[in-house]
């Protein structure tokens, strides 16, 4: 009896102690200095959203750069084009002042990613775009200078009939011509009832989408070489194994192939992240540092999966953002500089303790940055709540992202982690809890968004039109009661972060002095007026202690 007492009175005394050290941290307030900044940015981003803009934005800050957008009011809103007039004023105004400068073609052409898909680019636009790029070039030829162009993905505008009413049609369509092109067993009766049903001027237009898509990448590789650009590349939206699309990134590979180029030329699979690539792969080139990564996943499996409009298996896609990044693939962690972990939930075999143990475990050795995917978009499949019961400690993950496609998430981790890593070896010692600091604070935004938001809360919206008739695709007039709704339901995954880990383990140690989140809040809107994104603001707090 005394020795069942004494085992009870032992584990109370472990719960409050770890209750008092979670709800009463302690501790002295610390406020992360501003990073030291000794370049500037220029950004013209691919559209509005926070993965072109913020995210690019902070992880420039982390980078050191001060990054420049262009103001709200000029850029694009969902269906409305941005201002491409007032825009390249506003690039001719404010290279003069910056160091270098990033350019989305897609934003200075149709005004944002949106539109390139919804006609094809004119002969008009295309002649002033390169003009204008030609011409900013000659002007700041010392400057570092790089732009990106976007193949339009594979489905069709949603945006305007009848284009909308045929996206199915369109992508089978495709999908089987481009096996027939190929030589490859294909589905003939498919093939031909499709290209019977579909309007012959959208045929038109969409084989012209291509073409004259194509036609602007091999000219703007030519400008490019010719103006010495210091980067380019061509990024591909949404897409599959077969389809038209492909056949553009197959004929920009084989042009910049033949060329000599250097490393910040390609082509790749993705759009949205290549903002924080290019921003990345700038930085590890002013150092001249080339990344050691050590690529492993969650199963053997993983890295032969693909995903939704994904052409191509996860490990390829790993291998080729870390080339844009310039880095190099390791096979020990020894080795390395971080580790690429990549998770993909599809195996209902796996077990995701001994996965998450792992993530830990390899914690130990180097920082970790980690691709936390769903292959049926089904936040079951995620690893990110069993970090959380396995005691893993979060806040020094190097990097977390699970948003969107997997070339997104993929790039963002690696671009952030590289940036993080070559830091961490420039800042004096006294800055590098400011550093980390930061980089929770990205961080905390990616656990809310990507794991509460994108795989758990977005999908409870879609009963909103069910229920009161709000349409999540418009939510004006009521995108004040969405975005009251989000930060409700976020509040609720905030405190399982904070209080199972966030608060529980420091972000940073040195020596006997420990760093600490000790409260997160945020603010969310919907930039777009519709559930497809957030933006999310966090504002953290923290403490330094003795330990």
């Amino acid at each position: 009896m005394k020795r069942i007492l004494s085992v009870a009175f032992c584990l109370l005394a472990i719960v409050a102690g770890l209750l008092y050290h979670t709800l009463h941290l302690g501790g002295t307030p610390f406020s992360p200095a501003t990073l030291p900044q000794s370049y500037i940015l220029t950004v013209l981003p691919l559209d509005s959203r926070p993965p072109c803009t913020s995210f690019v934005r902070q992880l420039g800050n982390l980078a050191g750069f001060a990054v420049e957008l262009p103001p709200d009011e000029l850029l694009d809103k969902y269906e409305n084009a941005a201002l491409v007039t007032e825009l390249r004023k506003w690039l001719v105004t404010k290279i003069t002042g910056s160091n270098g400068i990033l350019i989305s073609t897609d934003m200075l052409s149709y005004g944002g990613l949106l539109h390139n898909r919804i006609a094809p680019l004119t002969q008009e636009q295309k002649l002033q775009t390169l003009q204008f790029l030609g011409k900013l070039r000659d002007e700041n030829p010392g400057k570092d200078f790089y732009a990106y162009s976007i193949i339009p993905r594979l489905l069709v505008s949603d945006q305007i009939l009848p284009d909308r009413w045929y996206q199915w049609h369109i992508m089978q369509w495709t999908i089987n011509m481009d096996k027939k092109m190929q030589g490859l067993p294909f589905d003939e009766k498919r093939y031909k009832q499709m290209q019977d049903e579909i309007p012959a001027k959208l045929k038109e237009k969409y084989l012209n989408l291509y073409a004259q898509n194509a036609a602007f990448n091999q000219e703007l590789i030519d400008l490019a070489v010719d103006k010495k650009f210091t980067g380019l590349l061509i990024g591909q939206d949404d897409t599959m194994m077969f389809g038209l699309p492909n056949g553009n990134r197959w004929a920009a590979e084989d042009t910049l192939h033949k060329l000599n180029v250097p490393p910040s030329y390609g082509v790749t699979q993705g759009a949205d992240e290549i903002g924080a690539i290019d921003t990345a792969a700038l930085f590890l080139m002013k150092h001249n540092f080339r990344p050691k990564i050590y690529l492993t996943y969650s199963t053997p499996q993983t890295k032969d999966l693909f995903l939704h409009f994904v052409p191509d298996s996860l490990e390829n896609i790993a291998l080729d953002k870390i080339k844009l990044l310039n880095g190099q693939v390791v096979s020990s962690v020894e080795d390395a500089d971080f580790i690429l972990f990549i998770h993909c939930g599809d195996n209902p075999g796996a077990s995701y303790r001994d996965i998450a143990q792992n993530v830990r475990q390899l914690m130990t050795q180097k920082p970790v940055a980690l691709v936390d995917l769903s292959e049926d978009y089904d936040y079951r499949e995620c690893l990110f709540p069993s970090l959380l019961v396995n005691n893993t400690p979060v806040p020094q993950l190097l990097s977390y992202a699970g948003w969107n496609s997997a070339s997104n998430s993929i790039g963002t981790a690696l671009a952030q982690g590289a940036i993080v890593v070559l830091q961490s070896r420039l800042l004096s010692p006294a800055a590098l809890p400011s550093l980390y600091a930061r980089n929770l604070t990205f961080n905390c935004a990616r656990f809310l968004d990507d794991w509460a938001y994108q795989q758990k809360i977005r999908y409870k919206i879609k009963d909103f039109q069910e229920l009161n008739g709000i349409d999540t695709q418009h939510t004006a007039p009521y995108t004040s009661l969405v975005e009251n709704y989000i930060a409700r339901e976020l509040a609720v995954y905030k405190n399982i972060l904070l209080y199972t880990s966030l608060r529980r383990f420091p972000f940073y140690q040195f020596g006997k002095t420990a760093y600490y989140l000790k409260d997160l809040d945020y603010h969310v809107k919907l930039p777009w007026e519709r559930v497809f994104g957030i933006s999310l603001t966090v504002q953290p707090t923290f403490v330094k202690k003795t330990i």
